[in-house]
């Protein structure tokens, strides 16, 4: 028997599939998941992975998983990437500059999409935007728009940005669609300018007065066929359907689609009834020409926030803030259509529950959120339970709930994995961390925990964790949890318990009480508390007293 056939390796049956059998495989996996399962197995599949593999979302991507794939594949071959640097993968976008050459490896990119980035970050970025000559998609946020030069790519038709009102950068493009969520985080002057080619618009916008800003740049988008504004400037007057009927005939004449989502104060001895401010937007140009219909939901008592917003609702978050539906006035009652009645808030993803609503909207298609905010007590669990695809639960610092029904609550949300809630409001759902079944549920299920605030401000030093409720947080969520948001008060409880006993976290979000230039976190000193820290793979990003880690393997 020759050596040849002596040591003759066996096909598995996974390899002696076709190809067009993995490619069939491959359509429902992700790019990012495909190169990790099969590089370096053999030659065959890593030619697979090269051939077909151009599409990276490193979203929510772990350091390790991201440091192996940036190393092992060809970086020139990708079409599309995606990088983020919020709480899950902070640091990654300079990472990511640090094992790969920007943008001189990737600037075959056709859609580039990097998000909350940071301002260290940004400035690895921004520059260079002119070198992407085939990009057709961008998005992009946090950035300042004064810092992007201008930029010409005639490729380029879709943009999403979350940025100032310094929008010149962008004037030259001749884009199809743009997404502008606008931010106010820089203090020079506003110069918010569109560009005319536009088709679809869609604007995000939380400060008072934006609106009309935001309607002077308007008045030069006469290409428009699609024009959709949500406004969370809860201080801002009520809206006018007039003002905003004068300018789609007057200035924008191919508008077909407007959807829009108004939040403003409510004060009757003001603004008068709700009645006459939904009249506006019911005149014949709204009803009969466009057949635009609205709704506005408000509080019954006199001073408090309502909402007034186009139907069927477009947004993916949708906020309640009145306690019954049954006070709401609309312009679709009479409508006939049962497909519209049907398809009124089927983009709702994301739902806010501001006020203890008595009689939930049944028109709302509960079984498509996947995040639920709480924020005070409610009565019956009932329509909570209907959320078979509930991710992400956030409990306000007023929400209780008994122990049974947060019980049922878990056991009925299969998806659930992720939770906000206080310190003071977790002690009580968990009876003072005694009840075995909510901790062990807790253990079981959730993967993401962000301690927040115990007042309506946001959170800060005060809010720190006490070290006897560190203890049971640590030991309830430490099997399973890959994310941690928390307010400690010293460095060493982070390295002494913290990373210590939660082994598995993929990232860490910690703000620190004590804090000083001699009691700041770095690898060094992590080493010295514990040699087990001595080789440990992770990023550390550092904003004053609070501080976010981004893991690789862990021994």
């Amino acid at each position: 028997m020759t050596a040849r056939k002596r040591f003759k390796r066996n096909l598995t049956l996974l390899e002696s599939l076709p190809n067009e059998m993995f490619i069939e495989i491959f359509y429902y996996l992700l790019d990012v998941d495909i190169a990790y399962a099969f590089s370096k197995l053999n030659k065959r599949f890593q030619n697979l992975i090269t051939n077909y593999c151009s599409a990276f979302d490193f979203k929510s991507v772990n350091k390790a998983k991201f440091d192996y794939i940036i190393r092992q594949h060809d970086v020139h071959r990708w079409r599309s990437l995606r990088l983020s640097d919020d709480d899950i993968t902070p640091g990654q976008v300079a990472h990511f500059c640090q094992l790969c050459s920007f943008p001189e490896n990737v600037s075959q990119l056709k859609a580039l999409s990097v998000v909350n980035i940071k301002l260290n970050s940004a400035s690895l970025l921004t520059p260079h935007l002119t070198s992407f000559n085939q990009l057709v998609s961008l998005s992009i946020g946090h950035v300042c728009g004064k810092t992007i030069p201008l930029v010409e790519l005639p490729a380029l038709k879709y943009v999403v940005v979350n940025s100032c009102m310094h929008s010149n950068w962008m004037k030259m493009l001749q884009l199809k669609s743009l997404q502008h969520t606008i931010e106010h985080d820089c203090s020079h002057e506003n110069s918010l300018t569109w560009p005319t080619t536009l088709k679809k618009l869609k604007v995000y916008f939380r400060r008072t007065g934006d609106d009309e800003i935001i309607r002077a740049s308007l008045k030069h988008l006469s290409q428009l066929t699609s024009l959709s504004i949500y406004g969370t400037a809860w201080e801002s007057p009520a809206p006018d359907g007039q003002i905003w009927e004068n300018l789609i005939t007057s200035a924008m004449p191919l508008l077909e689609n407007f959807q829009f989502c108004f939040k403003f104060w409510r004060d009757f001895n003001v603004t008068s009834d709700i009645k006459q401010i939904v009249s506006t937007f019911s005149t014949s140009f709204y009803l009969k020409e466009r057949s635009w219909f609205i709704q506005c939901d408000a509080h019954r008592q006199q001073f408090s926030i309502a909402i007034l917003y186009s139907l069927p609702f477009e947004f993916e978050h949708f906020e309640i803030v009145t306690k019954s539906f049954d006070e709401s006035v609309s312009t679709w009652n009479n409508c006939s259509n049962n497909d519209f009645r049907k398809d009124l808030y089927k983009n709702v993803s994301k739902l806010t529950v501001n006020v203890p609503c008595d009689k939930m909207n049944q028109t709302l298609i509960l079984v498509n959120v996947t995040d639920l905010t709480l924020k005070f007590s409610i009565g019956s669990i009932d329509w909570i339970l209907s959320m078979r695809k509930l991710y992400k639960l956030s409990l306000g610092y007023q929400f209780n709930m008994s122990s049974n029904n947060f019980m049922q609550l878990l056991k009925h949300t299969p998806c659930l994995c992720s939770l906000a809630v206080s310190c003071h409001t977790l002690k009580l759902l968990t009876d003072q961390w005694k009840h075995k079944a909510i901790c062990d549920l807790l253990s079981h299920k959730i993967r993401s925990l962000e301690i927040s605030s115990n007042s309506c401000f946001p959170m800060n030093s005060s809010d720190y964790v006490e070290v006897n409720d560190l203890l049971p947080i640590v030991r309830i969520f430490n099997e399973r949890c890959r994310y941690l948001n928390i307010i400690v008060y010293s460095r060493n409880l982070v390295s002494g318990l913290i990373l210590r006993i939660m082994r598995h976290l993929r990232s860490l979000k910690v703000r620190l009480e004590e804090h000083n230039d001699d009691r700041k976190i770095t690898k060094e000193w992590l080493a010295q508390q514990d040699i087990t820290f001595k080789n440990l793979d992770c990023s550390i990003v550092q904003n004053g007293n609070e501080y976010s880690f981004w893991f690789g393997r862990r021994k």
